[in-house]
């Protein structure tokens, strides 16, 4: 099991522990947001790093389910299509 609290795991996080960002990026986009007020999500689709609906999806299937349950997801938990291809092969 990992060791972090879903209730305080910040966007960025899930999202360096997808591949999806680097800590650099993330560092950018907390820049962009001081400095503009955008929302963190907003800022990393404006730039072009990461596209709208896969934050919607993070937020609405992992975010949300972990912080509901209170520890993160067990692996395999969450199935997608993407899932569903590599199982058969």
């Amino acid at each position: 099991m990992l060791s972090y609290d879903p209730l305080t795991k910040r966007l960025g996080s899930y999202l360096i522990d997808a591949g999806l960002l680097t800590e650099s990026q993330v560092d950018v986009a907390l820049n962009d947001q001081e400095a503009t007020g955008m929302r963190f999500g907003d800022i990393l689709v404006e730039r072009g790093w990461v596209k709208r609906q896969t934050i919607e999806y993070l937020t609405r299937k992992i975010i949300r389910m972990e912080r509901e349950i209170g520890e993160p997801l067990k692996s395999g938990l969450i199935e997608t299509s993407y899932s569903r291809k590599k199982k058969k092969h």
